[in-house]
């Protein structure tokens, strides 16, 4: 058994993987922790990317503090190294998906439509297929339990 979602795009082949999603602090229900207020967000399925990135946007809204506090490390970027915080964050996924105590770094890529890019450190939790099939794309994502 496993817990799986499709996105169907309406109408042609998609320019960008979407998906709402909710991120809270990070925090391990099994270790009897309360749980953290979700906020809703966008998310962009990004392949390309190693990690998974928030934006400020996410920081603010859900209270985020770095837990590097005495320094920033660096990731790798289209510009080439930056310098960026990095953050322990449950995010929830479509179909009741959720990662506990992820860490995600923190970017300012400017004026963008989405709040969460979802990398391979999430992708690779799961089994991840796309295909454009008759002039229309479709994802899905689904994780084992």
């Amino acid at each position: 058994m496993d817990r799986s979602f499709t996105v169907k795009s309406e109408g042609g082949l998609l320019t960008a993987l979407s998906t709402p999603c909710h991120v809270s602090q990070g925090f391990n229900p099994a270790n009897g922790t309360p749980e953290c207020p979700r906020i809703e967000f966008k998310a962009c399925w990004d392949t390309g990317a190693t990690k998974s990135v928030i934006t400020q946007r996410v920081v603010k809204a859900c209270g985020l503090k770095p837990i590097r506090a005495i320094r920033s490390v660096f990731t790798q970027g289209v510009n080439g190294l930056e310098k960026s915080e990095a953050y322990v964050i449950n995010l929830s996924l479509p179909s009741a998906i959720t990662i506990h105590e992820l860490t995600v770094v923190s970017k300012n890529p400017g004026d963008v439509w989405w709040d969460l890019l979802i990398g391979m450190d999430v992708i690779s939790a799961g089994d991840f297929s796309i295909t454009n099939r008759n002039g229309n794309t479709e994802f899905t994502f689904s994780v084992p339990i």
